[in-house]
């Protein structure tokens, strides 16, 4: 996806999103260039291999150049199916999932206050959610249960741009002295 139009506070102005068709389980890399997709693709089939132990079968691409890893492809017996030139519907599900991504991502950026320069902030943090939320096409679990086979620890979640505090514990220090700053919480 992209380039956005604003670049993120780390230079971004792109990201890759992956989606397991099974788990509907989402992987969201930030990009600050279009030519390091070829690497990431290449090293997530390969963290699939090593985490989960198996290979995908299929990876489905629009037609943009850099997803044409024609020699790795055949090397691992993946078949990689290609959108037509313009016709980003036959690529669907995942640009749906851009659109739903954008569109909580921005709704979350909006109430946080924050500049839209923390938009990759937003963009991981809706990722983080949407994989733990329970879906009624997966029976009423989530990407995350339905991956790893396990209930995700919803404990930790946390509303995107609250106010926080970090703790600054350094060694002789007063007891009067300040033991924390004031920060916003960007997720994870």
């Amino acid at each position: 996806m992209g380039p956005l139009s604003i670049t993120s506070v780390h230079g971004h102005k792109y990201f890759l999103t992956i989606v397991d068709d099974h788990s509907s389980f989402l992987w969201t890399i930030l990009l600050k260039y279009k030519d390091k997709v070829s690497h990431h693709v290449q090293s997530f089939i390969k963290t699939v291999k090593t985490q989960f132990h198996i290979t995908p079968k299929d990876v489905r691409s629009n037609n943009g150049p850099e997803f044409i890893l024609t020699t790795f492809h055949v090397s691992l017996g993946i078949i990689h199916q290609k959108s037509f030139l313009k016709t980003p519907q036959k690529n669907g599900r995942v640009e749906r999932r851009h659109q739903h991504i954008l569109n909580v991502g921005r709704a979350i950026l909006f109430q946080s206050k924050l500049p839209s320069s923390f938009w990759s902030y937003a963009i991981l943090h809706v990722v983080f959610l949407i994989n733990r939320i329970t879906i009624p096409l997966l029976h009423h679990k989530s990407p995350f249960q339905i991956l790893y086979d396990k209930l995700p620890n919803i404990s930790s979640f946390k509303v995107f741009g609250f106010l926080c505090y970090v703790s600054s514990l350094q060694a002789h220090k007063t007891k009067l002295q300040t033991r924390a700053r004031k920060k916003c919480f960007l997720g994870l």
